[in-house]
Parts: C-alpha cells; sequence; structure tokens
C-alpha cells in the first residue's frame, strides 16, 4: 500500500499527476538528490537537530519499518506525558512523522521543523499586505495542516496545537561555531547530526529558534479552495481524491504554468540513458501531435522567459511556441531597449528559424561600454547565508562574504587576473577582511567595476548595513570601508563605479540558444559559438602560460575545446566538480539548473565543508584550490563576455 504522506501532499499541491512519476524509477528527477548535499545546502537537518534540544528529555522513534514506527509510537503515546522525535501516525493510507509531538493528558502539540528565516517583527511573513498567504510560508502552512488532519482523524477526542518551528532571523548567536556543534555525519550518502553535549541544554535552540503557533492561520487556509494544479477542492475533498489516487487511478495530466519548473524532465544525456521524460508524458496524453514536434526539438510555451500568462496559452491550446502570436504576449517594443515582450517574441521567431544571429540594441549598447572607465576590473563574489551562524555575535541566514575574484583590463587590452581571496576556516566571521582585500585590489584608479547581475551589489548593502551596526572601536576602519563601498554603490549625489554587464545584456542584447535568459552560463556558450575571433583568442593553451595572459591558478589553460561534434565545451565542465567528493554528485548541476540551490550554491557548499571539519588537510587543500580555480574562471568569464560583446554590436 502506497501511503499519502506530508512529503506526497507537498508535492501534489504542485501537481498530482507527478504522483505517477514520484516512485516510478523509469522516470528522471531532478530533485532525487543526495540527502547528505540538501543537508549542506539548506541546513535543514542542523536545524532539525537544534530543534530536538528544545526538549532535552525527548524519545526518539527508531523502529524500521512503518509498522515498527506505528507501534512504537503509539506504545509511548500511552503515557500521560511524553516527548516525541519523528513520531509515526497512520490513518488508512495517510502517514505522517512528526518531527516534535508532544503529549500533555488529552492535549497532542505537534512541531513542524522549517529551516526557513522568520522575523517576529515581520507582520507580513505569513499574510501579506493584499491579505493572501505569502507564497513562501503557504506550502509550511499546507504542510502543517495535513499533519493537524491526520492527527485530529487518529485521536478525534484530543486537543490538538499545531507550531511551526524556524530560525529567528532577529535573534544573536551568543555561541561561537554554533553550526560546527551540530556536526554532520555521512554514512554511505545519509545523513546524521552529532550534537555537542553544550547545546543539549536548550538554551542555544531557545535563543535562536521561533516557535509560533499557527492553528488560528490552518483555520483560515483550510478553509479557502485546496488548488491541487489546478484543481480545486475542499480541503477534505482534497486529501480524499489524493488518498484514493495513492494505489488507484492516477490523476490525468492537467497543463499549466506549473510544467515551467517539472523536475521530471528527462535531459537529453538520461533519454540516452533511457529515463523517460514526465513532462512530455504529459503533453503526449493531452495533445500527441504537439508532442512530437516538442521531442523533435520544438520549444514549448513553458520555455517562454518570465512569461506570466502560461495557463492562458494551454487553456487555448497553445502548447508550442509556434502557436504564439503577438498579442498573446502583449507584444510591445521600448526605445533603447529590447522590453520582456520583445524577448519572448523573439524567442518565438528563433524557434520558426526566423532569426538566427544575434539581436542587438546596437547605439545602447555601445554607448554604455564607450561609457566605461579604464582600467576595467571584473569582480565575482561567493557569499553564503547560513540557517545557524558559523560565527558568535551574528544571526540566522545573515549574508558571509568569503570570496572574491578580480580580473583586470588596461587600455591597451591587457589582461590579468589581478586577484583573489578566500577566506580561512577558524578566522572568524570573513565579511570585513574579504572587503579589505577587496578594497586593497581596487584603490589604486577609479576605473570601472564591471559585475553580472545584482548579486554583488545586494552583497556590498548588505555588508555595509553589517559596518554600521558596529561600533567604530569594534572595527577601526569601519568609516573608511563604509566611504568605500558607498564608492562602489554610489550615492544620491553620485553614481558608482559599479556596473552591471549582465543587466545591460538583459536590456541590450538576445542571443539565440540561451532561452531568452542573460545568464552568464547562457550567454557566454552563446558568445563562444557565435565568434570565431573569441574562440581564436582561447583556442591555444596561453591563459596562464609565459606571454599570455596572467593567471594566479592556472597554468597553460586552453579554454576552448570542442566536443565529438565540433560544439564548443562550456568552459566550467573542463574544471569537473567543484567539491570533489563521492557522495556530492551532480552539485555544478544542481547550480545551472537552480533546481535546489542557487547562485553560487556549490561555493556555499564548498565553505559548508571547511567550516564544518569534515574534511582531511588534503582534501581541504584541494577543495580551496577548486574553489579558486572557479571563482578566477567565474571572472574570467565575464571578461569573455565582454570581448565578446565588443564584436557582436559591430556585427548586429
Amino acid at each position: 500500500m502506497r501511503h499519502l504522506t506530508k512529503s506526497r501532499f507537498t508535492l501534489a499541491l504542485e501537481c498530482p499527476t507527478k504522483l505517477a512519476y514520484l516512485d516510478d524509477p523509469r522516470y528522471a528527477n531532478a530533485n532525487r538528490h543526495n540527502d547528505f548535499l540538501m543537508a549542506l545546502a539548506e541546513g535543514g537537518h542542523q536545524v532539525g537537530a537544534l530543534a530536538k534540544c528544545l526538549f532535552p528529555d525527548g524519545i526518539e522513534v527508531d523502529a524500521q519499518g512503518h509498522d515498527a514506527q506505528v507501534a512504537q509510537t503509539m506504545e509511548l503515546l500511552q503515557r500521560s506525558e511524553v516527548l516525541l522525535f519523528e513520531a509515526a501516525i497512520r490513518v488508512g493510507n495517510l502517514f505522517i512523522r512528526v518531527d516534535l509531538l508532544r503529549k500533555s493528558e488529552s492535549m497532542l502539540e505537534l512541531y513542524e521543523v522549517k529551516a526557513k528565516g522568520f522575523d517576529p517583527s515581520d507582520h507580513y511573513s505569513f499574510i501579506g499586505k493584499r491579505n493572501g498567504f505569502t507564497s513562501d510560508m503557504k506550502s509550511y502552512l499546507y504542510d502543517v495542516a495535513f499533519q493537524r488532519y491526520v492527527l485530529r482523524q487518529t485521536f478525534p477526542d484530543m486537543t490538538i496545537r499545531s507550531h511551526l518551528v524556524m530560525p529567528n532571523k532577529s535573534a544573536v548567536c551568543s555561541t561561537d561555531g554554533m553550526a560546527q556543534k551540530l556536526r554532520i555525519v555521512r554514512n554511505n550518502g545519509r545523513v546524521s547530526i552529532d550534537i555537542d553535549p553544550s547545546l543539549q541544554d536548550g538554551a542555544s535552540a531557545r535563543e535562536l529558534l521561533s516557535i509560533i503557533s499557527v492553528d488560528a492561520l490552518l483555520d483560515r487556509l483550510v478553509n479557502e479552495p485546496l488548488d491541487l494544479g489546478r484543481r480545486f477542492y475542499s480541503f477534505k475533498e482534497g486529501i480524499e481524491a489524493l488518498s484514493q489516487s495513492m494505489d488507484g487511478e492516477h490523476f490525468p495530466p492537467r497543463l499549466g504554468v506549473q510544467c515551467r519548473s517539472c523536475e521530471f524532465r528527462a535531459s537529453p544525456a538520461e533519454k540516452a540513458a533511457g529515463s523517460l521524460d514526465g513532462r512530455m508524458t504529459c503533453l503526449k496524453a493531452i495533445d500527441p501531435r504537439r508532442a512530437h514536434m516538442a521531442e523533435n526539438g520544438k520549444a514549448t510555451v513553458f520555455d517562454l522567459y518570465r512569461f506570466r500568462r502560461t495557463d492562458m496559452l494551454v487553456d487555448e491550446g497553445k502548447l508550442l511556441l509556434q502557436d504564439v502570436e503577438t498579442e498573446d504576449l502583449k507584444f510591445k517594443t521600448e526605445d533603447n531597449k529590447i522590453s520582456s515582450s520583445h524577448r519572448q517574441w523573439l524567442q518565438v521567431k528563433e524557434d520558426g528559424d526566423a532569426i538566427k544571429a544575434p539581436h542587438i540594441i546596437e547605439r545602447t549598447l555601445k554607448g554604455k561600454l564607450d561609457s566605461l572607465i579604464w582600467p576595467l576590473h571584473f569582480i565575482d563574489f561567493e557569499t553564503s547565508r547560513p540557517a545557524l551562524p558559523f560565527h558568535a555575535g551574528r544571526r540566522p541566514y545573515e549574508q558571509l562574504l568569503f570570496q572574491f575574484s578580480h580580473h583586470m583590463i588596461e587600455a591597451d587590452g591587457s589582461i590579468r587576473h589581478q586577484s583573489q581571496y578566500l577566506a580561512e576556516a577558524g578566522d572568524g566571521m570573513p565579511n570585513f577582511d574579504t572587503l579589505r582585500a577587496l578594497k586593497q585590489a581596487l584603490e589604486g584608479d577609479n576605473g570601472s567595476v564591471l559585475h553580472w547581475w545584482d548579486h554583488e551589489r545586494t552583497v556590498l548593502k548588505d555588508v555595509c548595513d553589517q559596518l554600521q551596526a558596529v561600533q567604530l572601536g569594534e572595527v577601526p576602519d569601519r568609516d573608511a570601508l563604509i566611504t568605500f563601498i558607498q564608492s562602489l554603490l554610489g550615492t544620491t549625489d553620485a553614481l558608482g563605479r559599479l556596473f552591471d554587464l549582465g543587466r545591460l545584456v538583459e536590456n541590450c542584447a538576445f542571443f539565440p540558444g540561451t532561452g531568452g535568459s542573460s545568464s552568464l552560463k547562457k550567454v557566454l556558450p552563446a558568445l563562444l559559438m557565435g565568434s570565431e575571433e573569441l574562440r581564436g583568442r582561447y583556442l591555444k593553451p596561453n591563459y596562464g602560460a609565459p606571454g599570455g595572459i596572467l593567471s594566479l591558478n592556472f597554468q597553460g589553460q586552453a579554454w576552448i575545446q570542442l566536443d565529438l561534434d565540433g560544439n564548443v565545451i562550456d568552459p566550467y565542465k573542463l574544471l569537473g566538480q567543484r567539491v570533489d567528493d563521492p557522495d556530492l554528485p551532480d552539485l555544478e548541476e544542481l547550480e545551472d539548473d537552480g533546481a535546489t540551490i542557487a547562485n553560487g550554491g556549490a561555493a556555499m557548499v564548498a565553505y559548508g565543508l571547511l567550516q564544518n571539519d569534515l574534511l582531511s588537510v588534503s582534501d581541504r587543500k584541494r577543495l580551496r584550490a577548486q574553489l579558486l580555480r572557479y571563482c578566477e574562471l567565474d571572472t574570467l568569464a565575464m571578461v569573455m563576455a565582454w570581448q565578446g560583446l565588443q564584436g557582436v554590436f559591430a556585427d548586429a
């Protein structure tokens, strides 16, 4: 018998058809990733372990198998007072494991632990300004609502109270090395947490975790229609329908915006290995002819870049880009930039082979590039927001800036990897030392500082706020560091040195083969494929070689290499895994796909590995070297993109 668990219920909120693919090993599943990786990426296991310290006398339900777990739970609940970890409750084919379940006479209190930051002062955490549930918290509330429903069905005569337990983003950690005291332990890819004895009294847990009573929120939520992938039920009817589908007839496909991020899509490599594509299975059930065309390379409406009316197109039977017309996109052009609807229309034209070359707003692109001040600096940051702080005096999910890379181009065209910084583990909070190193690297001139999209600007603002919150005596050069950040960000009276090259591309350039995206990891391969001159620059192994481009981490590297079909191999693929660990497969692909962690997720995981003392000396040395190599390539990729743009607008 298949059970409707809370994870399956949560998945069905996105699309109940996914339940047909979830347990079928024939289907590709982008979320079928290593448990250890997820623990490092999100901190969920560490937060869960810390939450257990709230109840030092708790008993772990550790039997093997559902039947034994339920039996152990029910036996322990015979006591008048008891606190259980991972209590197993089953009614019919509904089955839950409750993170923390406390019984007190005729009352049951469930506590669901989430590694999601919560600010008690934010009055709009759960209910937004428009009086609706916020999207990021709604799924968590549904998770608890499902558990409460199962408990009420199982114990109809008992009072049920429901809570969420989440890291308090406003709390200051008084314990140094908090995250390190919850050491992640691996055993054949499985995760457990070794809890330092100093945390067992629960003082740190009470300091850092918020316990939020959510019954009033759940009462409102369960009285709203339950949306199961564009199917609407009452809350109870929806659970009953899902329960019946576990061993009965699956939910038939119903296409919609949820298909855009479907995890059951198979990559070309997965298809070649025999994996099935769940989304294609759904398309075939709806429209076999268009599904056949999609299998043979025609793009679908789910591929439209940042399009918000996918449901409308699907309801009209428009599944392929070739079905889309300008009025569907509310197409309009803008002076001196590519509008969102224009970018989407360019995708449609590319799919119809009506556009093969880049579409460039030449005057704007050239004008912006010509306005840059020499020498040019290219920077990239690596950061982390750990759920539990690494350092005393910091807050959950506070910004950590631990690494940067820096390339320079002089006015004569000469290029060099000028500087880099990677904080040492155990040296305390890295932000201000990293910023000092960046200041030293950039303060020798007033040249433009290029980055790609918003990350670097956002991080600098966060670090500036951190500096302004400390006393001058704590950071003697505080004011000088703030002034340096302001010189980069700009003020109301003057522009700063930062220049967002990614946003410029978004506004001025569309490249075939990028899916409309302006991500550097999409744009760079398109530029390399389209520019013989750019390929020629990096075809020879002269990067880091005498007489070539100065590098701090490479010797004689050729960045342009071709596969058997003559296509340029993504330069990042030449480096291998950033984290060379058998328990962490496909970490770079996770970052690329954005399925689990985004914006430098692989570097974030690597930094967590360094901080948690999980590696031998040799493995630590090798990991630091890989972090430096990857970050150097990040800024070199921007240099390549800048060089490619110099040529492409002239050919537009």
